[in-house]
């Protein structure tokens, strides 16, 4: 009997690891136009630590590739980057990437060109937008700002922001060399609204590996992020992971857009009542939108329901307000907002654009990220230098 046990137990051994060596990537790279092997490109999963090259007859191969939904990033200068979204039951996987040859871009038909001295005028609001003004981002070094490009669109009031290739990020505070494809970048001055988007790769700055005093700064940076939320939101773990988390619900100011509309025309009718304009001042002071919480918190059941076998999906109307109760504010982010009050637990708000549901797993990726929008204490503390790769535990 105990035979028979033991030999159960080496079969269900064995079948775990034979699964594992199958999530693996195979494949090769080659020109789109001449079909010619494409050496030394960059192949890796975005938000990881997964990466590798392909070599010189193109072929590469990455092994123990993380299961849910990600995206297999391939880049090489002087080609456009491609990028393949795969799922768990798609592993193994085997692929052909035909690169094709980008195309330079013809500044003189450009009808707002690029800006001569961009990062002179915006290198500063580039990195505060990007890199974040934490304290890790004291630490944070862009080693080839130089590939950046700034466009300042007057007629679009937006600025937006371009590279020539991957930036190469130093973070000394956490301990990573950030290898970031910049994909998209516009901050819009008339919402002050900011969207960025790309693919990262993780490796460590030193080959020694993190500093004790960097694998502290980890994990100050991964408690209380997006990435343990989703994380927790996954495995049920909301309440014990310190989470709270209202229905939030924003409806029109409508007896202040009735004062807007009221005090124009008493402005341009010349009608000045002392007890009116003490009215108008308290309602104009108020908010455009109304807020309405939730009376209770709610449960990780209530938000997602059962995707495939590696993943889950994430849907809510309205917005979602969360509260990490076992952290409180940053300086930094009081500084930021100016804000000049006493520290308060971390607060977000968070949307899904258009309505449309996101994919989580358990490590806390998801996916598509740009459905995902926050504001509040997340709109400042997600940036580049508290980033983490999805596997850094």
């Amino acid at each position: 009997m105990k035979y028979a046990m033991f030999f159960l137990f080496f079969i269900f051994f064995t079948g775990k690891t034979i699964a594992q060596n199958d999530n693996y990537i195979k494949g090769k790279i080659v020109n789109g136009e001449t079909g010619a092997a494409i050496s030394n490109a960059s192949v890796f999963i975005t938000n990881t630590s997964k990466g590798t090259v392909s070599n010189n007859s193109g072929d590469f191969e990455l092994v123990n590739a993380p299961v849910g939904t990600y995206d297999l990033v391939v880049s090489c200068i002087g080609y456009e980057t491609q990028v393949y979204t795969y799922k768990a039951s798609q592993l193994p996987m085997h692929i052909q990437v035909q690169m094709k040859p980008k195309a330079e871009e013809l500044q003189e038909i450009v009808i707002e060109p690029y800006e001569k001295d961009g990062w002179e005028k915006w290198g500063k609001f580039f990195i505060e937008s990007f890199i974040g003004t934490s304290d890790n981002a004291k630490d944070c070094v862009i080693k080839n700002y130089t590939v950046l490009h700034f466009r300042n669109s007057k007629k679009k009031n937006q600025l937006a922001v371009t590279a020539d290739e991957p930036l190469i990020i130093e973070n000394k505070s956490l301990g990573y060399k950030i290898k970031y494809q910049l994909e998209g970048f516009t901050y819009s001055f008339k919402e002050s609204t900011l969207l960025y988007f790309g693919y990262s790769l993780f490796n460590e700055l030193s080959q020694k590996g993190p500093r004790p005093w960097q694998i502290k700064n980890r994990e100050k940076a991964y408690y209380g992020s997006v990435q343990q939320f989703l994380s927790s939101l996954y495995n049920n773990h909301l309440a014990a992971d310190g989470f709270e988390v209202k229905r939030l619900t924003k409806t029109l100011n409508l007896e202040k857009d009735r004062v807007k509309k009221l005090f124009k025309e008493n402005h341009m009718a010349g009608i000045n009542r002392k007890d009116s304009s003490e009215y108008y001042d308290r309602i104009l002071r108020q908010p455009d939108m109304l807020e309405k919480y939730g009376q209770s918190f709610l449960t990780a059941d209530s938000l997602i329901t059962e995707g495939d076998a590696a993943t889950k999906k994430l849907f809510f109307v309205d917005y979602l307000y969360i509260v990490y109760k076992k952290e409180k504010e940053d300086a930094e982010y009081l500084q930021y907002t100016h804000e000049s009050r006493a520290a308060f637990y971390q607060r977000s708000v968070v949307l899904l654009l258009n309505n449309k549901p996101i994919f989580i797993d358990a490590a806390g990726n998801y996916y598509m990220p740009q459905d995902f929008i926050s504001y509040g204490y997340w709109a400042w503390s997600e940036k580049v230098a508290t980033m983490l790769p999805l596997d850094y535990k």
